[in-house]
């Protein structure tokens, strides 16, 4: 699956396994450093005490995601190396979300005795085609034993200067609300993932049933990779300055639409309203969602991890918001005393409630 979804694997430093005990931590990180580049801006990276940078002008942007095994990822049905690639690509769209521009990231990991050298090194594989790709290098980490699977933690730090940084809370009444991409194509991966799962455990020896499996997953391809290789929108960023388009409020969606939207109508002390036919939605998510009788709209407001830019602009932009493909204008932006609402297609009206992804809080 790995190669299949368009990311090069390469062949591992060590052609057996290693268990990362015989090692030791430090064994470990000397053989990780061998495959981390070094960007312009650092002085040192990983191998001392601290990593040094250089100083850049602006302000620093800094956010640190968790993700841990059985809650955030499955390696049942994601490879390493798309766990690593996910991970970097989770962290890097909170920096683009604000304007910025991302530098560097700081990798810690909680790492059971199940994993080897081998498999650390797939993760970092991952890791490094992403951090290629958007121009930014590994300065350090750290490295502990886990009793619970694997847990990655990831600090990146962006820059940007003070006054194109863009806020979750300035949204302006009557700013349009644009979307980038389409909706709930990465929850609808991962319930194909799931569901394919699920089937392949209980039904493994049955060779029709992993056929029709390997049919259903070429099918749904393109849902998979929504979920096991998102992108962070850096080409939303560059269209959005090439066109001095600056957003008053913006926010990555890694909960969901209907979560993420509240939370710019919270911190901007507005209220939204948005409509279900504006809403984007792929042709592979329709067509999925009419298969399995799921409804695309509560997809789409709730599914989270698509990862698509989330913003508000001066209506004088609509124009060229209308003629850019990928670009969705959904809504509009209210007074505080109005409600959140969602206008269906069939005319009523509803409260806009927060269905996305809350950890600590699961609806009955």
């Amino acid at each position: 699956m790995f190669n299949k979804y368009k990311i090069k694997k390469t062949k591992s430093i060590l052609s057996t396994k290693t268990s990362i005990s015989s090692i030791g931590e430090f064994g470990l990180i000397e053989k990780l450093k061998n495959s981390i580049s070094k960007g312009p801006f650092t002085k040192l990276g990983p191998g001392d005490d601290c990593a040094v940078i250089s100083p850049q002008k602006g302000e620093y942007l800094i956010s640190t995601d968790t993700l841990v095994e059985g809650i955030h990822f499955d390696n049942s049905y994601m490879t390493l190396q798309h766990i690593g690639y996910k991970s970097v690509i989770s962290n890097v769209s909170d920096i683009y979300a604000m304007n910025g521009n991302p530098l560097h990231i700081s990798v810690s990991l909680g790492i059971s005795g199940k994993y080897t050298v081998q498999d650390i090194e797939k993760l970092y594989e991952g890791m490094n085609i992403a951090c290629d790709k958007h121009g930014i290098d590994i300065i350090g980490g750290d490295t502990s034993s886990s009793f619970s699977g694997l847990v990655i933690n990831i600090t990146v730090i962006g820059v940007q200067k003070s006054d194109k940084i863009i806020y979750r809370s300035g949204a302006q009444e009557n700013d349009l609300i644009v979307v980038s991409g389409s909706l709930g194509g990465a929850y609808l991966g991962l319930q194909i993932l799931l569901r394919e799962k699920k089937a392949t455990d209980t039904l493994n020896n049955n060779e029709e049933v992993r056929n029709d499996i390997r049919s259903h997953m070429s099918r749904h391809k393109k849902l998979i990779e929504r979920q096991i290789k998102p992108e962070a929108r850096q080409d939303v960023i560059s269209f959005l300055r090439e066109n001095n388009i600056q957003p008053s409020s913006m926010i990555d969606l890694s909960d969901g639409l209907s979560s993420d939207l509240l939370h710019i109508a919270k911190s901007s002390k507005k209220s939204v309203s948005i409509y279900e036919e504006k809403i984007p939605i792929s042709d592979e998510s329709l067509d999925f969602c009419k298969e399995t009788s799921l409804n695309p709209t509560i997809i789409s407001l709730s599914g989270g991890e698509d990862y698509e830019m989330l913003f508000t602009i001066d209506p004088k932009h609509a124009d060229k918001i209308i003629q850019t493909p990928g670009l969705s204008i959904i809504g509009k932006v209210k007074g505080p005393k109005h409600k959140n609402l969602l206008h269906l297609a069939g005319g009523e009206e509803v409260d806009l409630n927060q269905m996305g992804w809350d950890h600590f809080k699961l609806e009955e």
